[in-house]
């Protein structure tokens, strides 16, 4: 028996970032909205609380919210005319399942693009003339610049509790922060997260180097942080590995912030 639905305006299939926050804008906007997702609905408040956010054997290992290959393979083949083989192991880019996504279990590293990045065939050309890109290469510009896409950096930014340290704030240069970023409308909602050792002993051979560290934009708030849409974000707990010393932050699962 088929069951038939009552209609609405948009359908997202799949409830990652990019699924779950279009449907908060249409939603908003006073249209109706179904979310699809194959995997489980999550609840921070309830799926990544203490002590379950520390089980490595569950997350690091079993790998409980990334897609499963022996359920749903995928093939791969680096040219047309080879045979196509299952991939049993997923490498650098793991497709998370369930509501959230690959956001559950994102690192956190939250970069801008770099306004040259936008406009990278006009510059190129710009600084070494017309033979600098080969004819069969298909670089284009973006078609939109750093500038226009700013203000929608800054929102996200806002809506994750990002955090960090400016480098460029309205064209003022910011000691300590990322000296080579595009220029940013306001500073990060969070300062940054706590330095490792490591990471300190680097910074000063850096600076002594002559070059400019600046620490990592990361989407793990250093500190509790209510934001944007009114949700409560809780601090960084740094994994929970190292208890008593000052810790890095590099591998801070995002998951861990709930």
């Amino acid at each position: 028996m088929v069951t038939r639905l009552k209609e609405v305006d948009a359908v997202m299939v799949g409830m990652g970032w990019t699924g779950s926050i279009l449907a908060r804008e249409l939603t908003k906007g006073g249209l109706r909205v179904v979310g699809l997702e194959r995997g489980p609905d999550r609840v921070p408040g309830k799926d990544f609380t203490l002590p379950g956010i520390r089980d490595e054997l569950k997350w690091a290992r079993r790998s409980e919210i990334i897609q499963d290959n022996a359920l749903d393979t995928i093939t791969f083949r680096h040219f047309p005319g080879e045979e196509a083989l299952p991939m049993r192991r997923w490498g650098a880019f793991s497709p998370g399942e369930g509501t959230g996504g690959a956001g559950m279990h994102w690192t956190g590293h939250h970069w801008r693009f770099l306004p040259v990045e936008f406009e990278l065939k006009s510059r190129t050309l710009a600084r070494y003339g017309r033979d600098a890109i080969p004819d069969y290469m298909t670089i284009e510009d973006w078609g939109v610049t750093y500038d226009e896409l700013e203000p929608h950096f800054d929102r996200f930014e806002k809506l994750c509790g990002t955090s960090g340290k400016a480098g460029n704030l309205r064209g003022r240069m910011i000691a300590g922060g990322n000296p080579f970023e595009g220029v940013r409308s306001s500073e990060y909602p969070n300062g940054p997260l706590k330095q490792s050792l490591a990471g300190e002993l680097f910074e000063q051979a850096a600076n002594k180097l002559g070059y400019h560290p600046f620490p990592l934009p990361a989407s793990n708030a250093s500190a509790p942080y209510l934001n944007s849409e009114g949700l409560q974000i809780g601090a960084c707990q740094y994994c929970g590995l190292l208890r008593g010393q000052r810790q890095g932050f590099s591998q801070c699962l995002r998951h861990a912030r709930a």
